[in-house]
């Protein structure tokens, strides 16, 4: 047997290769340590060799606090200075060995004249006697966390953005049906919907009776089916609806957008956003500029519409024409008989009133037709769909008032119609000539007392 002592002395060896190997290997992780006597402020600098796989001591000093003033002073970012100086120097470091407690530094050195991070970890030793300091290059891993912040703080920002456009906003698993809420209203937190759901389309179809206008109800009882609610979003890649929700009884309207998250078709993301200030402006200014419209395309003497309506509807009829679309129309071209007469006896006012009376006998004839004033006495009538197919009957019941307004001395009007003809027309021009050409046989006809039919 070998001797006891002999035995002592190799676990004893044992035991410091052990720890040789443990301190090597927990150095790796650093590219420089540094032993601080906390007595006199001494220091060794030591590297980790990993060829050797030992510690190698590459420098020393007498006074560490001094040595790391001077190297601040010729490498630490300008910026970053005090705060090391403060967090690594003597009182710092005193109280953390007092304590027992370990932190860590994040700065910047220039290598090189460029900026880099390093990480500076403190380990104070439980017998006080000394302080272990640890620098690691951390540039990578910094400038890499720094960038994720950034993004995440757009993220944020845009999301922010976002919520405060949003009232309510819900997530929804599409597999268990489980859903969590977020208001930024406290109206919407009123509706009763709460915060978390075992069953987000359940609880929605029963809400939506009370919650929904009666008008929209039907509609968004079939939309927020859950089948039909994800089988449109997996076609169109999201869904939007517009409806009216009750609030304090009021109906306000609202917009509802549904998607999936970015590669996550198992959850939903819908958010409602009220736009009911934003409809009820836009309805405002679509009935403005509908009167405005309305009167641009309005006779001011007689009600009729006007040229430039006129000139419009024959611009929708050529675009018709041209690509072969056109519906089956007719034009009637009138013109108020005798106005000059009447001008010339009883003036302007009298003349005005003519007219009137003579539009009022074309609107009542042709009561599903626009009537055009485009003259100071020509009137044009484009029939189409019943009117067109009545267009014989009309024209009768047109010259049955004219000749019973004949025989009173009443306003008449001389008329003539034209059929479009798809093969020969081109223009709507070429119908309003033939018509034009009928009333101007009419017209002399009449004025020579020979036409029966007027």
């Amino acid at each position: 047997m070998k001797p006891a002592q002999y035995g002592d002395n190799q676990h004893q060896a044992d035991e410091n290769d052990t720890f040789v190997r443990l301190s090597f290997i927990l150095a790796c992780e650093y590219e420089s340590l540094y032993i601080i006597q906390s007595a006199d402020s001494s220091y060794v600098k030591y590297v980790p060799d990993r060829e050797s796989h030992s510690l190698l001591q590459c420098g020393a000093g007498e006074d560490f606090y001094e040595a790391l003033g001077a190297f601040c002073a010729a490498c630490a970012e300008q910026e970053d200075r005090e705060e090391i100086m403060r967090l690594l120097g003597s009182a710092n470091l005193e109280d953390a060995m007092a304590q027992a407690r370990p932190f860590a530094v994040n700065t910047r050195f220039l290598v090189g004249g460029e900026p880099l991070y390093y990480n500076i970890k403190v380990f104070p030793c439980a017998s006080h006697e000394m302080i272990v300091l640890g620098v690691r290059n951390a540039d990578t891993q910094m400038r890499r966390e720094l960038r994720a912040m950034a993004e995440r703080q757009i993220y944020q920002s845009i999301v922010d953005a976002l919520s405060n456009r949003y009232e309510v906003i819900y997530y929804v698993d599409t597999v268990t049906g489980a859903y969590s809420e977020y208001c930024s209203s406290e109206k919407y937190a009123r509706l009763e919907v709460g915060r978390t759901g075992a069953d987000f389309f359940a609880d929605t179809q029963r809400n939506l009776k009370p919650d929904i206008d009666p008008e929209d109800y039907p509609m968004m009882r079939e939309a927020m089916k859950q089948e039909n609610l994800l089988g449109s979003i997996r076609k169109n890649g999201s869904v939007t609806l517009s409806y009216r929700l009750m609030l304090d009884g009021v109906p306000q309207y609202v917009t509802l957008y549904a998607t999936h998250p970015p590669h996550d078709t198992a959850h939903l993301i819908i958010a409602v956003s009220n736009v009911d200030a934003d409809v009820r402006r836009e309805n405002a200014y679509r009935e403005a500029l509908g009167s405005a419209m309305q009167l641009a395309h309005c006779d001011a003497l007689t009600g009729v519409k006007n040229k430039h309506a006129y000139l419009q509807k024959e611009t929708e009829l050529d675009a018709l024409i041209t690509e072969r679309k056109s519906p089956q129309f007719a034009i009637v071209v009138c013109d108020v008989n005798g106005l000059k007469k009447v001008n010339d006896t009883k003036g302007h006012l009298a003349g005005d009133d003519y007219i009137c009376r003579a539009s009022q006998i074309l609107c009542s004839t042709f009561q599903h037709s626009p009537v055009y004033r485009i003259g100071g006495d020509e009137f044009v009538i484009v029939l189409e769909h019943a009117d067109y197919q009545n267009r014989a009957a009309l024209m009768q019941q047109l010259n049955g008032i004219v000749q019973e307004n004949r025989q009173k001395q009443f306003v008449t009007v001389a008329s003539g119609i034209s059929d479009y003809i798809p093969d020969d027309d081109l223009h709507v021009q070429d119908v309003f000539d033939r018509a034009d050409r009928a009333m101007y046989e009419h017209k002399r006809r009449f004025r020579r007392g020979n036409d029966r039919n007027a």
